[in-house]
């Protein structure tokens, strides 16, 4: 009897120690643990409810917040609902409820222990409109993006132009520091993350190496009209302006300007790309290599590394352009006098001039001809056309002749020829002439057909 009695009496302790468990297990799994913080605020033992509330009150805090944006002695107000920024409550209510309700029960475990003793910090999810940010920031790189100014020489003038600091905005760091800001209660303002770009050559620089004299130049135009293009070729010029060379110094002009990218400041203009015209970023850039090939030639320095075009170009002879195409084709020459050099490049209306400069003008005499200068006739290209008749003809595209030209250096001193030098042989393709076929059957011959068919 008394054993039956202990036997029931432990089943019962069982039964309802179980029960406790399971009421006790069932109360703690619909709250969120112990240790769980929000933004600072502790949401321990919150049920989903009472997070979704407190949520929605930031939610509204999120609407109506703005923040200062400041660089230099100027500050600009930067409201929340401009790039459509909320909390995300769905997202930061799952980060807050699977806080100790993820992996194994050992790393469950771990991390509530760490919550418990310290604490568990869990960021405020937030939502924005990328392209609304992405837009902002490239409104603010578009005003403060500058690249540096190296002395120079003005060709005009012959005053020494001095040097001027380059700006960058980091574009990633300023993303980041907006969301960042908004999120934090206790700040209200940020500084334009501004990067100093020093420039290569200071008027000191040209100060002691005592280049004063112009050893050559080279002028080309262009349709100032065509903004994007005048734009490239302004920024390209600007980059190779006041490049100092050092006697043995490679000057490349990959190197030099940079990539052709909108992120460094580059526009879409036409260029030439396997033989056609299209659109692309930093169509303009091969005029500024070319001119400058041209003022090099004239300089007799030695080529390096250069290629022509595909097809003639209108602001320089055949022969005498350098395409370049950023980690492809560049063009490159090296300064093989003994005194340093000083490259210039500068945008007056519609002409670029680009000029060498030394420390005593050229004593030689530099001359650029051609020789067997060959014209390849444009090919006829014939296609069909349906709404001219059989035998009818029509030219589609005029076509124009190809080059094939020997480009030589003639280097005379004193009256007499000194050296006489094969710079290139270059093919240029011509344009096809497309002439369009007629393929329709003319009404006269229709009639005589059915005549036919009907005898």
């Amino acid at each position: 009897m008394n054993k039956t009695w202990l036997g029931m009496t432990a089943i019962g302790i069982l039964i309802i120690g179980f029960l406790g468990f399971v009421f006790f297990f069932s109360s703690l799994y619909s709250k969120v643990y112990k240790g769980a913080v929000i933004e600072g605020v502790d949401v321990s033992g919150y049920k989903r409810e009472e997070v979704i509330q407190l949520l929605s009150v930031w939610q509204k805090n999120y609407h109506n917040r703005s923040i200062m944006i400041v660089h230099g002695d100027t500050a600009f107000k930067l409201d929340a609902a401009s790039i459509d920024l909320d909390v995300d409550v769905n997202a930061t209510l799952n980060e807050v409820w699977n806080y100790g309700r993820r992996g194994s029960w050992w790393e469950r475990l771990k991390i509530m222990r760490i919550g418990w003793q310290s604490g568990y910090p869990i960021a405020l999810v937030i939502k924005y409109n990328e392209n609304k940010l992405n837009s902002l920031v490239d409104q603010w790189k578009d005003k403060i993006d500058r690249p540096p100014r190296n002395a120079f020489f003005n060709l005009w003038t012959g005053a020494i132009v001095p040097h001027e600091r380059g700006y960058t905005l980091e574009d990633d760091t300023f993303r980041l520091l907006i969301l960042e800001t908004f999120k934090k209660s206790d700040s209200s303002s940020i500084m334009l993350p501004v990067t100093v770009v020093e420039p290569k050559i200071i008027v000191d620089d040209l100060v002691n190496t005592g280049i004063h004299e112009m050893v050559s130049s080279y002028t080309t135009t262009f349709n100032s009209g065509d903004v994007n293009r005048t734009d490239n070729i302004k920024l390209a010029a600007l980059r190779a302006n006041g490049t100092l060379l050092h006697p043995g110094t490679i000057f490349s002009f990959n190197e030099i300007v940079g990539p052709r990218e909108k992120e460094y400041g580059f526009k879409e203009a036409l260029e030439i790309v396997d033989g056609e015209f299209v659109p692309g970023i930093g169509g303009g850039i091969c005029q500024v290599s070319s001119t400058l090939y041209n003022a090099v030639l004239l300089a007799n320095l030695k080529i390096v590394e250069r290629y022509n075009h595909s097809k003639p170009l209108s602001y320089v002879p055949l022969g005498r352009d350098a395409t370049v195409a950023y980690n492809a084709l560049d063009f490159k020459f090296i300064n093989n006098t003994t005194e340093p050099l000083l490259v210039v490049a500068e945008v007056e209306g519609n002409k670029l001039v680009v000029g060498i400069l030394g420390n005593r003008p050229l004593k030689e005499a530099v001359e650029i001809k051609h020789e067997n200068q060959e014209k390849i006739l444009p090919t006829i290209v014939k296609k069909e056309d349906a709404n001219l008749y059989l035998g009818e003809t029509r030219v589609d595209q005029e076509g124009s002749p190809g080059y094939k030209v020997t480009t030589v250096r003639v280097v005379w001193l004193k009256g007499r020829q000194i050296l006489r030098e094969v710079l290139s042989k270059d093919v240029y393709l011509g344009e096809d002439t497309i002439v369009k076929v007629g393929t329709k059957t003319p009404p006269s011959m229709e009639k005589t057909d059915k005549k036919q068919k009907l005898k």
